[in-house]
């Protein structure tokens, strides 16, 4: 079973976004089939590491996009990626240390928060940011 797989429905209609979100998707999906195909752990464990740096690039991307548009919400939405910090931070110094267990728990987390959190929040956001660069467009024009 794979527990991340990308598609359309996960569009949030900014294409850097949706560029980020696929590519977490792949290698969250990368490092589920190293875990479960029972690779070498320095393989699950470099997988690991890509996949928690480019998370908090896209956390660190959206959190900016919010702070240029006054996005009402963002407090809300960065105390959402504060919630996956503070789970990566509690698992992976387990899956360093080898433990698969500990990477299938956080995999199946990840999935559902993903799932969750691009339907509402990266939703909620994308449509903000599509605003006000509307806005912004015909203010200058």
């Amino acid at each position: 079973m794979r527990l991340f797989k990308w598609s359309k429905m996960h569009a949030v209609f900014i294409p850097e976004i949706d560029a980020e979100h696929q590519n977490i998707f792949r290698l969250a999906d990368e490092l589920h089939q190293a875990v479960v195909g029972g690779a070498p752990a320095d393989r699950a464990q470099a997988l690991l590491r890509e996949l928690i740096a480019r998370e908090e690039d896209h956390f660190a991307h959206e959190e900016r996009l919010m702070r240029s548009t006054n996005y009402p919400a963002s407090a809300w939405h960065k105390g959402q990626h504060d919630t996956v910090r503070k789970r990566v931070k509690e698992f992976a110094p387990r899956i360093e240390g080898g433990e698969r267990e500990a990477a299938l728990l956080l995999l199946e987390f990840l999935s559902g928060w993903l799932r969750d959190h691009i339907r509402l929040a990266d939703c909620m956001m994308a449509a903000h940011v599509r605003n006000y660069e509307r806005a912004q467009a015909v203010l200058a024009s």
